[in-house]
């Protein structure tokens, strides 16, 4: 009984099993069980949305929610690593005041007016395909 609880000090551990310490003599119960955030998560590879560079990234989504967004090391141009930007994507995209409406101000208008993003993201593909058929008419 009385090992039980020494064996659970790391200290004591370390002494016992040799070691520097780093290693699993000084894990605790907790530690032990400690898992990564995205721990379960479905990744999906995407690019930043910043600049043009493209630097790959990893999402990491669970339940309909993201969890983490990091450098993807397969990435042949950013090689997993990225710039303060990129690294700040999660931020973009979780921010309690990230705006959630577009603001659209008609032509000859003098007032803006707020569109949600379904609604401002239809009219842009609406006037894409009617440039592309005028182009290839």
């Amino acid at each position: 009984m009385i090992k039980e609880i020494f064996t659970r000090w790391p200290l004591i551990r370390q002494i016992l099993h040799g070691g520097d310490g780093t290693g699993p003599e000084a894990m605790s119960e907790r530690t032990r069980t400690l898992r990564p955030r995205h721990h379960d998560a479905h990744v999906t590879r995407s690019v930043c949305p910043y600049c043009a560079v493209g630097c790959g990234q990893l999402v990491y989504h669970k339940n309909g929610k993201l969890v983490s967004i990091e450098g993807d090391p397969e990435s042949p141009i950013s090689r997993g690593r990225l710039c303060p930007k990129g690294s700040d994507s999660f931020e973009l995209l979780t921010h309690p005041r990230r705006e959630t409406k577009v603001k659209y101000r008609r032509p000859y208008s003098t007032t803006w007016q707020d569109l949600d993003l379904e609604t401002a993201m239809d009219m842009i593909a609406e006037r894409v395909w009617d440039t592309r058929e005028r182009t290839f008419e």
